[in-house]
């Protein structure tokens, strides 16, 4: 039974037989422009918006490249595996190519198509406001980089459309249709816009809803009387950040 143990302690003194050393290393993340040169380091990006990505693989002795891979959250504890079978969750961004050869671009290559991919926001920020993304040895997808990113929304705006085209000219008692629009309002249900009316008078007139959900046509109708000024300002504001609103003014006569 000796020259088997022996065997076995040459193969793990001298080669480190099934270790660490023999599996494939993957470097951190790294942030390129299009050709594959190095960018500053990222810490968040806007819903929508993406950036080029590469990664730089050693002892990678089969030359099968990167996996790339995102989940909604923050990066999984160090050392954990990924979850098998995991695949990309569109939900929370995507990758292309989801596959890629070691970083970086050779220099006698014509483009960096293959070694870099490009990393699509999702356009809705994920309910935990950051996305992790990976980047796994295809050879042993225990080995790999990951980095988390914060996903911003794009600021919310409100706009206004009446059923009539501007100069807005509105005869006393007389009714005219105004519907709102949210953009990027990310709240469940998708916000909703909130109605004033401001005037000089007492009586600017009435709408039919003080509060709407983007899309939703209300009524305006006209007060009895020309106000002081003649003129009446509807506004729908954001319910979800006041600050953001818009305007028409309409002339009663």
């Amino acid at each position: 039974m000796l020259f088997p143990c022996l065997l076995l302690a040459i193969c793990l003194g001298s080669f480190g037989c099934g270790s660490d050393s023999e599996k494939p290393a993957v470097g951190s993340i790294t942030v390129t422009d299009v050709n594959g040169s190095e960018q500053p380091a990222i810490k968040s990006l806007t819903a929508g918006s993406g950036t080029y990505l590469d990664v730089a693989l050693t002892n990678d002795t089969a030359h099968l490249g990167a996996d790339w891979t995102v989940i909604c959250g923050d990066a999984l504890p160090p050392g954990t595996p990924l979850p098998p079978g995991q695949t990309v969750d569109t939900s929370c961004g995507s990758f292309t190519p989801v596959h890629t050869a070691s970083a970086p671009v050779p220099s006698y290559a014509l483009n960096a198509n293959g070694i870099v991919t490009y990393y699509t926001a999702p356009a809705t920020p994920p309910s935990s406001g950051t996305v992790t993304l990976y980047a796994a040895a295809s050879a042993d997808h225990s080995r790999f980089s990951a980095l988390t990113l914060v996903i911003a929304g794009q600021p919310i705006s409100v706009g206004i459309v009446a059923s009539t085209p501007p100069p807005f000219t509105l005869s006393t008692s007389s009714t005219m249709s105004l519907t709102g629009t949210l953009s990027n309002d990310y709240t469940a249900g998708g916000g909703n816009i909130s109605w004033s009316l401001a005037c000089q008078s007492s009586d600017c007139g009435s709408l039919s809803a003080t509060t709407t959900k983007s899309g939703t046509a209300i009524n305006y109708t006209a007060p009895a009387n020309v106000p002081m000024g003649n003129t009446v300002t509807v506004t729908a504001t954001s319910v979800t950040n006041p600050a953001v609103s818009d305007s028409i003014v309409i002339t009663i006569t």
